[in-house]
C-alpha cells in the first residue's frame, strides 16, 4: 500500500501550475498559458496522508493514471510533459 504526505502532493501540484484557492478545503486548479484551467482536485485540511485509493481519485480528477502521479510528486513528469499528456487526451486544447 502506498501512502504519500498530502502537503508533498500540494507542494509537487504547486510547482507545477496549479493554483490554490483555500475554501472550506484546498482546491487546486491547473492554470496553464496564463489560464485556469477545468482540471482541478481538492483535498481536506485534516487528511495528512493519501492512500491507494485517494490517490486513485486524484490520479483520474488530474486526468492522469496512478503511476504518472507519482511521476508528478516525484518530479520525473515535467509541467510541460503533464500539459502534453492532457492535450493528447483531449483535456486541454492546443494553444
Amino acid at each position: 500500500m502506498t501512502e504519500i504526505l498530502v502537503s508533498r502532493i500540494l507542494n509537487a501540484l504547486l510547482k507545477k501550475g496549479f493554483i490554490e484557492d483555500r475554501t472550506h478545503h484546498s482546491m487546486m486548479w491547473f492554470a496553464h498559458n496564463g489560464r485556469k484551467t477545468n482540471i482541478h482536485t481538492w483535498f481536506s485540511y485534516g487528511r495528512k496522508k493519501a492512500d491507494d485509493s485517494l490517490l486513485r481519485l486524484i490520479a483520474r480528477e488530474l486526468g492522469v493514471t496512478r503511476k504518472e502521479l507519482l511521476e508528478f510528486v516525484e518530479c520525473t513528469l515535467s509541467e510541460d510533459a503533464y500539459a502534453a499528456l492532457l492535450m493528447a487526451r483531449g483535456y486541454l486544447r492546443r494553444s
